[in-house]
């Protein structure tokens, strides 16, 4: 049967067969670094033949490669160079790096950047002192917005209707002993996040793993990004959480500031 997009991927608007056929091949690829016509096919719905064009065409313009010694297809370069070009042209990225790295060596901790995208946290970038022990994120990775302190940093500062279409709708997955599955307790904590400007997660997603976080806001007050400091296994007892916080809120409000955004 013919793979088809969910209610919540897909968008508004006129779509081209083809050319939702050839995105959701390159997605085949975010479970498994090489793959195959036959198995692309298998795994689309499709016939080999029409998989070959596509696979074909995707190729031709550097989306995939062929690997010489499989024969099988992979992520080609051209993603890689588009994805950096999208990055960099991302300012308030660069800049919160900026900003965030003398945290990171303050307090021994380790920086996360992350944005949203359909509901989840999409890290895009990440600063560590020396080898990190914070093994759930990597750049270009996605996690729950409601269990991550990035996550419940953004969720608080973004429209109801986000949180409906994408939050409100499905079941919070017990990650650790600390997850929050109940939707009342979640509520109650972006209201607190709204009051102060942090998030906390802790232990949350990871065990031993405590996040603080703080939005970054465009001018409309909707949430831009999210930084945290992340203190693995008993780390933050060794600072003081309310000074962390403090900088925290420095850095964030200054990033705000540069979109336009001022607290009132």
């Amino acid at each position: 049967m013919e793979r088809t997009m969910t209610q919540e991927q897909r968008k508004n608007g006129i779509q081209v067969q083809s050319v939702a056929r050839a995105a959701e091949i390159i997605r085949c690829f975010e479970r498994t670094p090489e793959m195959g016509i036959s198995e692309l096919a298998a795994e689309m719905g499709l016939n080999k033949s029409t998989v070959f064009g596509l696979v074909n065409t995707l190729a031709s313009y550097g989306y995939l490669e062929q690997v010489e010694s499989s024969k099988k297809y992979r992520l080609g370069i051209m993603l890689f160079e588009l994805g950096n070009l999208v990055l960099s042209r991302i300012d308030v990225r660069n800049e919160a790096k900026e900003c965030c790295a003398p945290l990171a060596a303050k307090y021994l901790a380790t920086v996360h950047i992350a944005t949203h995208s359909e509901g989840e946290v999409l890290y895009i970038d990440k600063l560590d002192r020396g080898n990190s022990l914070i093994s759930t994120s990597n750049v270009g990775m996605r996690a729950p917005m409601y269990c991550t302190g990035v996550g419940k940093a953004m969720l608080a500062f973004l429209p109801e209707e986000y949180l409906n279409k994408y939050i409100w709708n499905q079941m919070f997955q017990k990650r650790t002993e600390h997850t929050i599955t109940r939707k009342d307790a979640l509520r109650k904590e972006l209201d607190e996040v709204r009051r102060t400007g942090i998030a906390m997660d802790r232990e949350e997603i990871e065990r031993g793993v405590t996040c603080i976080a703080s939005p970054v806001l465009r001018h409309t007050g909707d949430a831009e990004l999210a930084v945290s400091l992340s203190f693995a296994y008993g780390r933050v007892q060794d600072v003081d959480v309310e000074e962390v916080k403090r900088d925290l809120l420095a850095c964030t409000d200054k990033l705000s500031a540069r979109l336009g955004y001022y607290k009132k």
